[in-house]
Order: C-alpha cells, then structure tokens, then sequence
C-alpha cells in the first residue's frame, strides 16, 4: 500500500521543523511534486558572506533542501539521507532571493538521485549547479 501524498504544507512544516537550517538560512519551500522541489533563499543575516556574495556553504544547503523536498514529495519518506552532494558553483551569486530547482535523474528503490538548478530570482541567471543522492529508508 502507497502512503498518502503529502501536501504542500505538510513538505513545509515537517522541513521547517526537522531541518532547523532552513529557518535559519530564510529557506523556504515553494513546490514540491513527484518531477520538481523547489525552495527559495530569502534574505538574512546568515546567508552573506563579506563583500555581499552568497555565502557557498548556503547554496549547498539550498541544493540539499531541494532534494529533501522533492523526495518527501515523490517517495513520502522523511527518514530518507544524504549520500553524496556535489555543486558546482558557476559565478558569484550576489542577487537575492535565490531559487533551487531540483529534478529527478534516478529514482531507484533505495537511492535517489536528482539535480538541481540554482538561479538568481530577479535576474535567472544561472549561479550554481548540483547532483545529489540520497538514501531511501523502505
């Protein structure tokens, strides 16, 4: 038997509260369905680095967030961790918000793998690309 999809708000509140980072970070979640997550950076004092970039360590857990959230979407399973990430960060972020896009590439039964797309939201340039996996609980 499928579990119950999870809807939208649910994805937020459980991410908001087990993941204490994106609260911290302003991360928020935008959309979450079985082909697309997709969270947001917002503004605040943690996400800058001096001279105004977005600090690299905060687009990695953007990317991470994304995953996450497509997961809970896709698979319903919040047990569900990190194996690998790896970004590669393509120009200097300096505008916020920023969007994180997250796509499946393999969804297995006991990995999941996806990529992720970071953009400037006002200007949609291109700053960061990702691939994660992750490790399925079921």
């Amino acid at each position: 038997m499928t579990p119950e999809a999870w809807t939208l708000e649910q994805i937020h509140d459980h991410i908001a509260t087990s993941l204490p980072l994106a609260s911290l970070f302003n991360i928020t979640v935008l959309e979450a369905s079985e082909v697309r997550g997709r969270v947001r950076l917002g503004h605040g004092e943690h996400v800058t680095r001096s001279g105004g970039g977005i600090a690299g360590p905060v687009q990695f857990a953007l990317a991470d967030v994304a995953i996450y959230a497509l997961i809970l979407a896709a698979r319903r399973d919040p047990a569900a961790v990190t194996v690998d990430l790896t970004i590669n960060f393509l120009r200097p972020a300096m505008t916020l918000p920023l969007l994180a896009t997250a796509s499946p590439l393999r969804a297995g039964r006991r990995l999941f793998t996806a990529e992720v797309r970071i953009t400037e939201e006002t200007t949609t340039r291109l700053v960061a690309h990702a691939t994660g996996t992750y490790a399925l609980s079921a």
